[in-house]
Protein backbone atom coordinates (compact mmCIF):
# COMPACT_ATOMS: atom_id res chain seq x y z
CA UNK A 1 0.00 0.00 0.00
CA UNK A 2 2.80 2.63 0.83
CA UNK A 3 4.22 1.38 -2.14
CA UNK A 4 1.58 2.24 -4.65
CA UNK A 5 1.13 5.76 -2.86
CA UNK A 6 5.05 6.73 -3.11
CA UNK A 7 4.42 5.55 -6.63
CA UNK A 8 1.65 7.82 -7.06
CA UNK A 9 3.01 10.70 -5.40
CA UNK A 10 5.95 10.33 -7.71
CA UNK A 11 3.15 10.46 -10.79
CA UNK A 12 1.53 14.02 -10.04
CA UNK A 13 4.94 15.10 -8.87
CA UNK A 14 6.33 14.68 -12.52
CA UNK A 15 3.24 15.58 -14.53
CA UNK A 16 3.49 19.28 -12.45
CA UNK A 17 -0.15 18.66 -10.73
CA UNK A 18 2.03 18.83 -7.53
CA UNK A 19 4.82 21.86 -7.42
CA UNK A 20 7.50 21.02 -5.65
CA UNK A 21 10.17 23.38 -4.45
CA UNK A 22 13.57 22.94 -5.24
CA UNK A 23 14.27 22.28 -1.37
CA UNK A 24 12.78 19.77 -1.46
CA UNK A 25 13.28 17.78 -4.26
CA UNK A 26 15.30 18.99 -7.53
CA UNK A 27 14.12 17.44 -11.19
CA UNK A 28 15.39 19.94 -13.36
CA UNK A 29 18.05 18.71 -15.61
CA UNK A 30 18.97 22.66 -16.34
CA UNK A 31 20.04 23.29 -12.58
CA UNK A 32 17.38 23.77 -10.09
CA UNK A 33 15.50 26.84 -10.23
CA UNK A 34 14.25 29.52 -12.38
CA UNK A 35 15.53 29.85 -15.75
CA UNK A 36 16.24 33.58 -17.11
CA UNK A 37 14.87 34.15 -20.66
CA UNK A 38 17.18 34.49 -23.28
CA UNK A 39 18.65 37.79 -23.57
CA UNK A 40 18.17 40.64 -26.52
CA UNK A 41 21.11 41.63 -28.60
CA UNK A 42 22.17 44.82 -29.94
CA UNK A 43 23.80 44.60 -33.40
CA UNK A 44 26.96 46.63 -33.81
CA UNK A 45 28.37 44.82 -37.11
CA UNK A 46 27.68 42.54 -39.28
CA UNK A 47 30.03 40.59 -42.04
CA UNK A 48 29.20 39.66 -45.85
CA UNK A 49 30.93 36.14 -47.07
CA UNK A 50 30.47 34.28 -50.24
CA UNK A 51 28.30 30.76 -50.05
CA UNK A 52 28.46 28.01 -52.53
CA UNK A 53 25.94 25.11 -52.35
CA UNK A 54 27.47 22.06 -52.11
CA UNK A 55 31.04 23.10 -53.55
CA UNK A 56 34.58 24.49 -52.31
CA UNK A 57 34.35 28.46 -53.72
CA UNK A 58 36.73 29.95 -55.79
CA UNK A 59 36.27 33.55 -56.56
CA UNK A 60 38.07 33.19 -60.16
CA UNK A 61 35.61 30.78 -60.88
CA UNK A 62 31.64 31.50 -62.69
CA UNK A 63 28.57 29.70 -60.74
CA UNK A 64 24.89 28.73 -61.77
CA UNK A 65 22.80 31.53 -59.74
CA UNK A 66 20.85 28.97 -58.07
CA UNK A 67 24.19 27.91 -56.21
CA UNK A 68 25.88 31.18 -55.34
CA UNK A 69 24.74 33.25 -52.31
CA UNK A 70 25.82 36.32 -50.46
CA UNK A 71 25.90 35.53 -46.59
CA UNK A 72 25.32 38.24 -44.42
CA UNK A 73 25.50 37.23 -40.85
CA UNK A 74 25.94 39.22 -37.53
CA UNK A 75 30.10 39.66 -36.46
CA UNK A 76 29.66 41.79 -33.36
CA UNK A 77 27.19 42.25 -30.49
CA UNK A 78 26.23 43.53 -27.32
CA UNK A 79 24.08 41.53 -25.29
CA UNK A 80 21.79 44.25 -23.63
CA UNK A 81 20.66 43.80 -19.40
CA UNK A 82 19.21 40.92 -18.46
CA UNK A 83 14.72 40.73 -17.95
CA UNK A 84 13.57 41.18 -14.62
CA UNK A 85 10.52 38.70 -14.67
CA UNK A 86 11.47 35.12 -15.19
CA UNK A 87 9.43 32.10 -15.94
CA UNK A 88 8.92 29.88 -12.91
CA UNK A 89 8.39 25.58 -13.81
CA UNK A 90 6.84 23.28 -11.97
CA UNK A 91 7.00 19.41 -12.25
CA UNK A 92 8.19 17.86 -15.32
CA UNK A 93 6.57 19.40 -18.25
CA UNK A 94 7.27 22.53 -17.07
CA UNK A 95 10.66 22.21 -16.42
CA UNK A 96 11.02 20.83 -19.82
CA UNK A 97 9.71 24.03 -21.56
CA UNK A 98 12.43 26.08 -19.54
CA UNK A 99 14.99 24.29 -20.08
CA UNK A 100 14.49 24.79 -24.03
CA UNK A 101 15.29 28.78 -24.24
CA UNK A 102 14.32 30.90 -27.13
CA UNK A 103 17.52 31.60 -29.23
CA UNK A 104 18.67 35.18 -28.78
CA UNK A 105 17.37 37.74 -30.99
CA UNK A 106 18.39 41.39 -31.81
CA UNK A 107 16.80 44.27 -30.13
CA UNK A 108 16.68 46.30 -33.75
CA UNK A 109 14.68 45.43 -36.86
CA UNK A 110 16.49 45.56 -40.22
CA UNK A 111 14.43 47.99 -42.23
CA UNK A 112 16.50 48.01 -45.60
CA UNK A 113 18.34 46.14 -47.38
CA UNK A 114 19.48 48.22 -51.04
CA UNK A 115 22.27 46.74 -53.34
CA UNK A 116 24.22 48.93 -55.87
CA UNK A 117 25.44 47.91 -58.83
CA UNK A 118 28.77 49.33 -59.19
CA UNK A 119 28.89 47.70 -63.34
CA UNK A 120 27.10 48.20 -66.31
CA UNK A 121 25.28 44.88 -67.92
CA UNK A 122 22.34 43.07 -69.38
CA UNK A 123 19.89 41.15 -68.29
CA UNK A 124 16.72 39.53 -70.09
CA UNK A 125 14.75 40.27 -71.82
CA UNK A 126 17.22 42.88 -73.61
CA UNK A 127 17.66 45.29 -70.68
CA UNK A 128 20.75 47.47 -69.81
CA UNK A 129 21.40 47.90 -65.90
CA UNK A 130 23.44 51.37 -65.91
CA UNK A 131 26.24 51.69 -63.36
CA UNK A 132 24.67 53.59 -59.56
CA UNK A 133 21.34 51.22 -60.50
CA UNK A 134 19.57 50.09 -57.79
CA UNK A 135 19.38 46.24 -58.36
CA UNK A 136 17.70 44.94 -55.02
CA UNK A 137 14.55 43.61 -56.92
CA UNK A 138 17.01 41.28 -58.82
CA UNK A 139 17.80 39.29 -55.67
CA UNK A 140 15.28 36.57 -53.32
CA UNK A 141 16.22 36.38 -49.70
CA UNK A 142 16.20 33.85 -47.17
CA UNK A 143 17.53 32.47 -43.71
CA UNK A 144 18.59 29.31 -44.94
CA UNK A 145 19.46 28.25 -49.11
CA UNK A 146 16.89 25.44 -48.50
CA UNK A 147 14.06 27.36 -47.14
CA UNK A 148 11.65 29.38 -49.47
CA UNK A 149 13.05 32.57 -50.48
CA UNK A 150 11.19 36.04 -51.01
CA UNK A 151 12.05 39.41 -53.11
CA UNK A 152 13.50 41.92 -50.47
CA UNK A 153 10.85 44.37 -50.10
CA UNK A 154 8.25 40.76 -48.98
CA UNK A 155 11.00 39.97 -46.51
CA UNK A 156 11.26 44.09 -45.03
CA UNK A 157 7.57 44.19 -44.73
CA UNK A 158 7.76 41.59 -41.77
CA UNK A 159 10.03 44.46 -39.93
CA UNK A 160 12.36 41.36 -39.27
CA UNK A 161 14.82 40.77 -36.59
CA UNK A 162 17.55 38.51 -36.73
CA UNK A 163 18.57 35.49 -34.75
CA UNK A 164 22.59 34.98 -32.96
CA UNK A 165 24.11 32.48 -35.02
CA UNK A 166 21.41 32.64 -37.97
CA UNK A 167 22.41 34.27 -41.40
CA UNK A 168 20.49 35.74 -44.61
CA UNK A 169 20.86 34.38 -47.45
CA UNK A 170 21.10 36.84 -51.01
CA UNK A 171 20.81 35.07 -54.32
CA UNK A 172 20.65 36.55 -57.80
CA UNK A 173 17.16 35.88 -59.23
CA UNK A 174 16.96 36.87 -62.76
CA UNK A 175 18.32 35.43 -66.70
CA UNK A 176 21.30 36.56 -67.78
CA UNK A 177 22.50 38.08 -71.51
CA UNK A 178 25.85 36.08 -70.76
CA UNK A 179 28.11 35.27 -68.13
CA UNK A 180 28.57 37.98 -65.23
CA UNK A 181 30.71 39.37 -62.89
CA UNK A 182 28.37 41.35 -60.57
CA UNK A 183 30.22 44.60 -58.60
CA UNK A 184 27.63 46.10 -56.22
CA UNK A 185 27.34 47.81 -52.83
CA UNK A 186 25.24 46.41 -50.34
CA UNK A 187 23.80 48.58 -47.53
CA UNK A 188 21.79 47.43 -44.45
CA UNK A 189 19.94 49.71 -42.45
CA UNK A 190 18.32 48.59 -38.70
CA UNK A 191 15.66 50.69 -36.95
CA UNK A 192 17.92 52.52 -34.49
CA UNK A 193 18.92 54.60 -37.34
CA UNK A 194 22.46 52.53 -37.95
CA UNK A 195 23.57 52.15 -41.38
CA UNK A 196 26.61 49.31 -42.37
CA UNK A 197 27.54 49.51 -46.34
CA UNK A 198 29.70 46.47 -47.86
CA UNK A 199 31.45 47.88 -51.08
CA UNK A 200 32.32 46.37 -54.05
CA UNK A 201 30.87 43.13 -53.45
CA UNK A 202 31.67 40.84 -56.36
CA UNK A 203 29.04 37.78 -57.76
CA UNK A 204 30.17 35.51 -60.70
CA UNK A 205 27.53 34.25 -61.94
CA UNK A 206 26.60 31.84 -65.27
CA UNK A 207 24.62 32.28 -67.79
Amino acid sequence: MQKNFVAFFLFLVLFGAIPVSCDIICLDSCGCGNNAPPKDFSIQDFKVTDFLLGQTFNPDFYYPKEDFYKLIEVSDFEFLSQYEHYIPGSGFIQVGIACSPAPNVSKENITGIMITTKKQFGILPEENIEIGSDISGYFLISNYPSNSAETISDYLKSEPRIYLGDGLFLKWNSSLVENLELVFDLKIELSNGKIFVFEDEKMMLLK
